[in-house]
């Protein structure tokens, strides 16, 4: 069984959860013994992630001399041997009908319309659209997005899908003692809220600035990840707490988990995750999750957290307040610890590659290609 891993995703975004996954599962299945070919490896890449791979261990093939930029929108354009195993690293699947295509399905921002508008948003859907009736096996990363897939595609056969649930990483751990260089001091001076990730509209940031203007004046924000405020942003933030947030635009591991050691919280107002990294990186860091028990986040969380029905600043706030209580603090901190414990990439490569073998013994059971 010869696996062909699709890199693309790695031209599509400088970093982001997709991105993590990818490179997870590269490592995962790279390192399980068996063939592994890459397509579309870019060695200069602007990818925070793909520059940690080590092309050079791994035969790599270039798929066409289109540009990435036109070939994340097409069907595999390469020719794979029969039998062969095709995951796509984000939507893409190929049209030959004697090769096993796995699909990774995210989630449904764009047909929420939570996403780019048109006319991306239609290609995106589209796509996916063909990606989902093409696939052999999907990999649904939350129940909640399953759930989903067959609401939007009910013609979908429920067999060939099922839930494998991310990693969270091992650079996440608690008691770190010395801050990271290049953090700035004053970070830590004050009690902060975290805010880690995107600002976009269904991420609700507007919700942790009015969370923060209900906490007393000691309280700071601290972002994290997103690119620079916008000017709606920075008019809002300065309107509403002023000179009480900070913004680190781009951080590494390290510096991400010190955060999580000495914030109050990581504040998650986010209404619609597919899975959502952070709130099980801030429990594997020792780090209190308040948020909304929407989509996929109670999943992730569970009852580790203080998850509310409705994205409330009240509601934020006075679940903030509560961890002021330092028993009670703690009772929700080891319930992260143990939370997380259920999420690791070695189970997450394990019931991949598991899965490619279901599929394949399902399609292939029949002909003679080499397992």
């Amino acid at each position: 069984m010869k696996i062909y891993l699709d890199n693309i995703v790695f031209s599509i975004q400088q970093a982001g959860g997709v991105s993590a996954y990818w490179h997870e599962l590269l490592k995962g299945v790279c390192h399980s013994g068996l063939p592994v070919y890459m397509l579309n490896a870019n060695k200069a890449s602007a990818n925070v992630f793909e520059r940690q791979i080590a092309y050079q261990h791994w035969p790599c093939i270039r798929e066409s001399i289109l540009p990435r930029g036109l070939l994340r929108y097409l069907p595999l354009r390469y020719r794979l041997p029969a039998g062969a195993v095709f995951h796509g690293g984000y939507l893409r699947v190929s049209p030959q009908k004697d090769v096993l295509n796995i699909l990774t399905v995210h989630d449904f921002a764009h047909e929420r319309k939570l996403a780019s508008p048109f006319p991306r948003g239609l290609v995106n859907i589209r796509q996916k659209a063909y990606g989902i009736n093409k696939a052999d096996g999907i990999i649904c990363i939350s129940d909640s997005t399953r759930q989903e897939l067959l609401h939007f595609y009910p013609q979908t056969d429920p067999a060939k899908i099922t839930v494998i649930y991310h990693g969270i990483s091992d650079d996440f751990f608690p008691h770190v003692l010395s801050a990271p260089p290049g953090l700035p001091a004053r970070l830590t001076q004050r009690p902060f809220v975290l805010y880690v990730g995107g600002r976009n509209h269904y991420k609700n940031f507007g919700a942790a600035i009015d969370t923060l203007a209900l906490l007393p004046q000691e309280y700071q924000l601290v972002t994290i990840g997103g690119g620079p405020f916008n000017k709606t942003e920075a008019a809002l933030l300065q309107q509403r707490i002023p000179g009480r947030y900070q913004q680190i635009v781009v951080a590494s591991n390290r510096e991400l988990n010190y955060l999580y050691n000495r914030a109050v919280c990581l504040l998650y107002p986010s209404v619609y995750e597919g899975f959502g990294f952070p709130p099980g990186e801030a429990m594997k860091a020792g780090c209190p999750v308040v948020g909304c028990s929407r989509t996929s986040v109670p999943e992730v969380v569970g009852d580790a957290g203080l998850l509310s029905a409705t994205p409330h600043a009240e509601t934020f706030a006075a679940s903030i307040r509560l961890l002021e209580s330092d028993p009670f603090r703690q009772q929700i901190v080891q319930k992260g610890y143990q939370r997380a414990s259920l999420f690791s990439w070695k189970k997450t490569i394990a019931a991949t590659i598991g899965f490619y073998h279901h599929c394949w013994n399902h399609k292939f059971s029949e002909h003679e290609y080499p397992v």
